[in-house]
C-alpha cells in the first residue's frame, strides 16, 4: 500500500486487518477529528483483500431522528407502507445481507463511518448481526461522542475491541508532508507545521495548503520550506472549524469561545458559566486539553483553531466573553501563550491594552517567527519611553529576515536601551553593517560618535565585540585583558551579568582560536549561563551559543552540540525560540565532514543551505555552502559541487569572521577535489600555507587535514607540531595521524588506524589501514595483512562505500590527465605503491585519482578499467615518468 491516507498508520492498519481476521466481532476505532479515521478504515480495508466482503454503511446528522434512515439504500423494492415496520425492514435488510453473504467467499464486514450519528433502530439491527455471528463490524466514531446503546453495548459485553488513533508524531508528520510535496521538506518548516496542527493530519494538509496558496510554502532546490509566515488564516481553515462548531451544543461553542478568548482559562471561569459537563465533553471531544496545574486552566487542543474562531465570533458575542474573561486578563498575560492570545484577540478587536504587555508580546513573537504578529503589536507602542524598545523589535524582524538596510537604520544602539539593550542592538548593528560590506573604519567611526553621544552604555564592550566583527583577534584579546582588569579593580561601576557574559563569550571565542577548545567551551558555557536571564530576545543567548557550538565542533566533541537547545528551553526564552536551528545543523554537518562521513554531512547541509538563505542571523550560509561543495566533490557530484560552490562565492553573502577562514579553505579544497590538477593543487597549497603563517591554530589544524585529505603527506610533521598542544578529539586525531605516517611501521599504522576508527573518524583510520596494507604488501604473514584489511572494509562499511553504486560511464576523455596517467598503469597490473613510486607521489594520491576515475567511468574494480577505457595494457603512459 502507499499514499498519503496510509503515511505513519502502517502499524494501525496491520494491527486492525489482524483482528478482524481473528474474529473479533467489532472493531471501534476512535479519535479526534481529522485524524484519519476514515482513511484508516479505507487501508484496513485494502489490507484485508479477499478476506472480507465490505459493506458500507455511512452514519448522517441529518437522518439521525429518521428510523432506518442510512438503511435506505439497501432497502430497494419495500413499499412505502411498510418503510416503518420493523418487520418489513429487517427482512428486506437481512435478505440483501444474505445474498452478500451467498455471492462473496469472504467474511461480510460492516463498515459503519460516523457511527454516533446512526439512530438506534439502525444499531439494533447491526448489533443483531455482529451478534448472531453474521457479520463483523468495523465502526469509526469521534472521541467523546455517545455511540448508540446497542452500539455501546458490544463494547460493554466484550464483543467489541478498540483502537485509539492518536495524532501524528512530529517525524511522521514530516513523512506525511513530504509525501503530499512530493520531495523533501524542511525540518523546521515540518516542525512548524506539526506544532500548529499537533499531528492531526486533517489540520496538517490544510495548513500546508494554506501556506501553498499564500506563496508562504515554497521548494527552492528540491526542498520545501517556509519563506514567509502566511498573513491570515485561510477560509479553507475558517471553514473547517465552523464545520466543527455546528456539531457542537450551544453551551459547548460558547465555551469553546470563551477558552479561544481567556486561554489558558481558569477552570473554575468555564464551569462557573457553563458547568463540569460542558468542560468534560470538549475534553472527550478533543477540542481541548485537559485543565493543568494546581488551580486548572484549559487551553484549546489546537492553537490555530483559536486564530479561527476569532474570525467567526460575532462582535456582540466577543464583548461578552472579554467581560467573562476581563477579571483573568493578568493571569492570562503572564504566561507565553496566553499573551500572544490576548493581544493577538486586541489587535484584532481594537481592544484597549497596556502598551508594557504589547511591548512583550511583539518581543515573543520575534523571537517565535511571527514576524506579522510582532509586528502590528510594536506597532502599538506609542509612549516615548517605549518607542526605543518596539524600535529594536521593529530591527530584529528586518535583521532575520535579511534587510539589512533597514536594520542598520532601525538598531542603532542607543542608550535609552539600557545596558543589555545597547549590546544586543549594538552587536545586530555591526553585523548588519558587515552584511552590507561597509568599510571598518567608517564603522569604527560611527561607533565612536555613538558612544559620545548616545547615553549611558557598556560601549567599550560593544568596541570588542566590533574587534570580534572584524577578526581582530589580537585587538579583542588585548581589550579584554584590559576590560577584565578595569572591572576587578574596581575602576568601573558594576558590570551586570549580560556584560559579563558577552565578556565571557568574546574570551570563549579567543581561547578557540588559540586551539585551548576545552578551555573555550567552559568559559561559553560559563556565558549562557550568565546570560540566562536574557530579555532581549535572545540575541546576546545566540552570540554565546554559536561561541561554544564552534569550540565544540572544533574540539571533535560532537555530542556537545546536543546540548545547546536546551539553554533556550526555559523562561524568559520560550521552547519554540531557538533561531540557532539552521546554524546547529550547520554545525552537525562540518562535524561530519571531519568525520569524513561525506554523504552524511551533504544530507544534512543541502536542506540548511535553503534554510539559511531565509535566515542566516549568524552569518554561516557561506560555510554550509563551501562544505556542501567539498562533500559533494568528494563524493564525485560535480555538477552539485560547482552549483554549491558558486553559492559560496556570492559577492552578497558574508561570512563571521570567527569561521570565514575555514568557509574560504572548504571553497579552496572543493574546487581542487572537482578539478584536481596543478593549478587548484597549487591554490589549496597557498591557501594552506596562509593559515599555517595565521595566528589561529583552529584553521591551521583545517587547511592541513584538508592537505592531507587531497591525497598530500607532505606536510604530517606540521600537521603534529600544530595539533600537539591543542585540545579535543580532533586535535587528538591530528596526533595520531601525524605520528603513524611519521613512524611509518604497519604496526604503528594498524594501531592508529584502531584508534582512529574507534574515536569516531573512519575516513582518517582508513587512510591509516590503506598504507599499512601497502606496507604489508609483500609481507609473510597474510594473517597481519587480513587483519588491516578486515578494518578498512569496516571503514568503508561505516562510511557507506563499500557497495557503492556504479555510476553511469564516462567517456575517457573526462578524465584529467593525471587519472588517464594512472587507469593505464593499473591497467598494465602495477601495484598502487609501484604507481606511487614510478611517479614519485603518495600511495594515498594514487588512490585518490583511481577513486575519482572508477567514479566517472561507472567502474568499482580494476578488472572493469580496461574495458571501461579501451586502453591496452601497454601505452603511452607506462614509460617511466619524471617528478
Amino acid at each position: 500500500m502507499s499514499g498519503l491516507a496510509f503515511v505513519g498508520r502502517s502499524r494501525e492498519v496491520e494491527q486492525c486487518a489482524e483482528m478482524l481476521r481473528g474474529g473479533v466481532p467489532a472493531l471501534l476505532i476512535l479519535g479526534e477529528t481529522g485524524v484519519g479515521k476514515s482513511a484508516l478504515v479505507a487501508a484496513v480495508r485494502s489490507e484485508l483483500g479477499d478476506y472480507a466482503e465490505a459493506f458500507e454503511i455511512h452514519g448522517s446528522p441529518s437522518l439521525q431522528r429518521v428510523p432506518y434512515g442510512v438503511l435506505a439504500p439497501f432497502l430497494g423494492g419495500l413499499p412505502t407502507e411498510k418503510a416503518g415496520s420493523r418487520i418489513a425492514v429487517l427482512r428486506t435488510f437481512w435478505r440483501r445481507v444474505e445474498e452478500l453473504r451467498t455471492q462473496s467467499e469472504g467474511r461480510l464486514v460492516l463498515i459503519i463511518d460516523d457511527a454516533h450519528t446512526i439512530d438506534t433502530l439502525t444499531a439494533e439491527v447491526v448489533a443483531e448481526l455482529v451478534g448472531a455471528g453474521w457479520a463483523q463490524a468495523l465502526v469509526t466514531s469521534p472521541d467523546g461522542a455517545l455511540l448508540p446503546p446497542p452500539l455501546m453495548q458490544l463494547w460493554i459485553d466484550g464483543g467489541a475491541e478498540r483502537l485509539d488513533l492518536e495524532p501524528l508524531t512530529a517525524a511522521e508528520a514530516a513523512t506525511f508532508l513530504e509525501s503530499a510535496l512530493g520531495s523533501r521538506v524542511l525540518p523546521s518548516t515540518a516542525r512548524r507545521f506539526w506544532r500548529d496542527s499537533q499531528g492531526n493530519p486533517m489540520l496538517l494538509r490544510c495548513l500546508m495548503d494554506e501556506a501553498q496558496r499564500e506563496g508562504a510554502l515554497v521548494e527552492r532546490r528540491g526542498t520545501w520550506l517556509l519563506a514567509s509566515e502566511p498573513e491570515r488564516r485561510s477560509d479553507g481553515l475558517v471553514g473547517l472549524v465552523r464545520d466543527q462548531l455546528q456539531r457542537l451544543s450551544a453551551e459547548e461553542r460558547e465555551a469553546l469561545m470563551l477558552v479561544a478568548i481567556a486561554q489558558p482559562a481558569p477552570l473554575n471561569l468555564i464551569e462557573e458559566n457553563f458547568g463540569g459537563d460542558v468542560v468534560r465533553s470538549l475534553v472527550m471531544k478533543r477540542l481541548v486539553l485537559p485543565p493543568e496545574g494546581p488551580e486548572g486552566s484549559v487551553r484549546l487542543r489546537h492553537v490555530v483553531y483559536g486564530e479561527a474562531i476569532f474570525q467567526l465570533i460575532p462582535l456582540i458575542r466577543s464583548l461578552k466573553l472579554q467581560q467573562l474573561a476581563a477579571g483573568h486578563r493578568a493571569e492570562q498575560i503572564s504566561t507565553a501563550d496566553g499573551l500572544l492570545c490576548a493581544v493577538s484577540w486586541a489587535l484584532g478587536c481594537g481592544l484597549a491594552l497596556e502598551e508594557t504587555t504589547f511591548l512583550r508580546a511583539a518581543r515573543l513573537a520575534a523571537r517565535l517567527g511571527e514576524n506579522s504578529l510582532a509586528l502590528r503589536a510594536a506597532d502599538a507602542v506609542t509612549s516615548p519611553e517605549l518607542e526605543a524598545q518596539a524600535r529594536f523589535v521593529r530591527g530584529l524582524v528586518a535583521y532575520t529576515a535579511n534587510h539589512y538596510g533597514e536594520a542598520v537604520t532601525l538598531l542603532e544602539p542607543s542608550g535609552n536601551l539600557g545596558p543589555e539593550g545597547v549590546l544586543a542592538s549594538g552587536l545586530l548593528w555591526l553585523y548588519s553593517r558587515d552584511a552590507l560590506g561597509h568599510a571598518h573604519d567608517d564603522v569604527a567611526r560611527d561607533l565612536e560618535r555613538l558612544a559620545e553621544t548616545g547615553g549611558p552604555g557598556p560601549w567599550d564592550l560593544l568596541r570588542l565585540v566590533f574587534a570580534s566583527v572584524r577578526g581582530d583577534y589580537v585587538g579583542l584579546e588585548v581589550g579584554l585583558v584590559a576590560w577584565r582588569t578595569a572591572w576587578r579593580a574596581g575602576g568601573a561601576t558594576e558590570r551586570s551579568a549580560a556584560e559579563r557574559g558577552i565578556a565571557a563569550a568574546l574570551e570563549a571565542e579567543v581561547l578557540a582560536c588559540r586551539g585551548l577548545l576545552l578551555e573555550a567551551m567552559a568559559t561559553a558555557s560559563q556565558a549562557l549561563e550568565l546570560l540566562s536571564s536574557d530579555e532581549t530576545m535572545g540575541s546576546l543567548s545566540e552570540f554565546a551559543a554559536v561561541r561554544f557550538v564552534y569550540a565544540a565542533v572544533s574540539a571533535g566533541h560532537w555530542n556537545a552540540l546536543e546540548s545547546v537547545p536546551a539553554w533556550f528551553a526555559t523562561p524568559p526564552l520560550h521552547e519554540d525560540s531557538f533561531q540557532l536551528g539552521a546554524t546547529l545543523q550547520c554545525a552537525r554537518g562540518v562535524a561530519l565532514l571531519r568525520q569524513g562521513r561525506f554523504n552524511s554531512a551533504l544530507e544534512l547541509l543541502e536542506p540548511t543551505l535553503e534554510e539559511l538563505r531565509v535566515c542566516d542571523s549568524q552569518h554561516v550560509f557561506r560555510l554550509c555552502a563551501a562544505g556542501a561543495a567539498y562533500a559533494a566533490a568528494r563524493q564525485g557530484d560535480w555538477g552539485r559541487a560547482a552549483d554549491f560552490l558558486e553559492d559560496a562565492r556570492a559577492p552578497h553573502r558574508v561570512a563571521a569572521s570567527m569561521i570565514r577562514p575555514i568557509a574560504e579553505l572548504f571553497e579552496v579544497a572543493a574546487a581542487c577535489a572537482i578539478e584536481p590538477d596543478t593549478g587548484s593543487l597549487d591554490a589549496l597549497e597557498s591557501a594552506v600555507d596562509v593559515a599555517s603563517q595565521g595566528a589561529r591554530r583552529d584553521v591551521c589544524l583545517q587547511g592541513l587535514f584538508l592537505w592531507f585529505d587531497a591525497g598530500r603527506t607532505d606536510r604530517l610533521n606540521e600537521l603534529l607540531s600544530v595539533a600537539w598542544p591543542m585540545e579535543g578529539q580532533w586535535a587528538e586525531a591530528g596526533v595520531l595521524l601525524g605520528a603513524a605516517f611519521d613512524e611509518g611501521s604497519a604496526d604503528s599504522l594498524r594501531a592508529a588506524g584502531d584508534a582512529l576508527r574507534s574515536a569516531g573518524f573512519p575516513r582518517l583510520a582508513r587512510e591509516c589501514y590503506s598504507e599499512a596494507l601497502a606496507q604489508l604488501e609483500n609481507a609473510p604473514s597474510r594473517a597481519d595483512a587480513r587483519a588491516v584489511w578486515e578494518g578498512q572494509r569496516a571503514c568503508d562499511t561505516e562510511l557507506g562505500e563499500a557497495e557503492a553504486a556504479a555510476q553511469p560511464a564516462a567517456p575517457v576523455g573526462e578524465l584529467t590527465r593525471r587519472e588517464r596517467q594512472i587507469v593505464a598503469l593499473a591497467i598494465s597490473g602495477l601495484s598502487d605503491r609501484e604507481i606511487a613510486d614510478r611517479l614519485t607521489v603518495s600511495v594515498r594520491t594514487v588512490e585518490g585519482h583511481l577513486y575519482r576515475a572508477y567514479s566517472k567511468l561507472g567502474v568499482s574494480s580494476r578488472e572493469q578499467l580496461s574495458s571501461a577505457v579501451g586502453l591496452a595494457p601497454e601505452n603511452e603512459y607506462t614509460a617511466p615518468q619524471g617528478k
